[in-house]
């Protein structure tokens, strides 16, 4: 009897840590699996929002308002400087006997190929005063004188491509205060890819502005290929002021 006891009992103590062996190996194997897949949803989690942030800035582009405008202290007009690919200056070929620009900015729209040479052609925005070619006695002249202008300019800038030219608007404005009118107009390019011309079609506007009789009107003029984004033509024109 006291083997037999001996037996059963090293019978059960041996079924006892068989099973206390198993129990203890469940959670080491199933802590580790939980804790993986917990890992991996929180770490992707991290990482998206992280990234997110990250981003973000890089792709914040600085309003063009915040640059400091183009000052034209001949004229007195001063109107916004928009970011990058334009800057600042007016072409110096624009300078001739009839217009004279003292400040401006441009922007390259691309080439093209005018008397067996390939030149830059340029969006543009130039401000002057007016020159004496033109007749001016007070604002009741300010139509009458935009529109002589706008005659003036096509000629001597836009000669070189074929093209047509359509009146988009014809009125009266103010700069600060003082009387103005504007004229809007647009250039297509029906043959301009001969040439080399990427866009077919570009938006000009003159403004002449009334300063008092004691001095010259004050005159801008730009003009954007659709490339650059005509839309720019109005951002220039709502931004003008005149100081005196």
């Amino acid at each position: 009897m006291l083997w037999l006891l001996t037996g059963v009992t090293a019978l059960v103590l041996l079924v006892i840590a068989l099973w206390v062996k198993e129990i203890s190996r469940v959670p080491t194997v199933a802590r580790p699996a939980a804790l993986s897949a917990s890992a991996r949803t929180v770490s992707h989690g991290t990482a998206s929002r992280s990234a997110g942030h990250r981003v973000s800035p890089r792709h914040t582009r600085s309003p063009a308002a915040s640059q400091p405008p183009v000052t034209d202290t001949a004229s007195g007009l001063s109107y916004q400087m928009l970011p990058s690919p334009w800057q600042r200056s007016c072409p110096s070929d624009l300078n001739t006997p009839m217009f004279s620009w003292s400040a401006g900015e441009n922007a390259v729209a691309g080439h093209v190929s005018i008397g067996g040479n390939v030149i830059d052609w340029h969006g543009l925005a130039c401000s002057g005063q007016l020159q004496q070619q033109f007749a001016y006695a007070g604002p009741a002249d300010l139509e009458s004188t935009a529109m002589g202008l706008a005659d003036a300019l096509d000629p001597a800038f836009y000669s070189g491509v074929q093209h047509s030219r359509t009146l988009q608007d014809s009125s009266a404005m103010q700069v600060s205060g003082h009387p103005a009118w504007i004229i809007k107009f647009l250039m297509n390019y029906l043959e301009g890819a001969s040439q080399g011309l990427t866009w077919s079609s570009e938006l000009g506007a003159v403004v002449v502005v009334d300063r008092g009789a004691s001095q010259a009107p004050a005159v801008f003029y730009v003009s954007v290929p659709a490339n650059l984004g005509t839309q720019n033509v109005a951002t220039f024109i709502d931004s003008l002021r005149l100081g005196m």
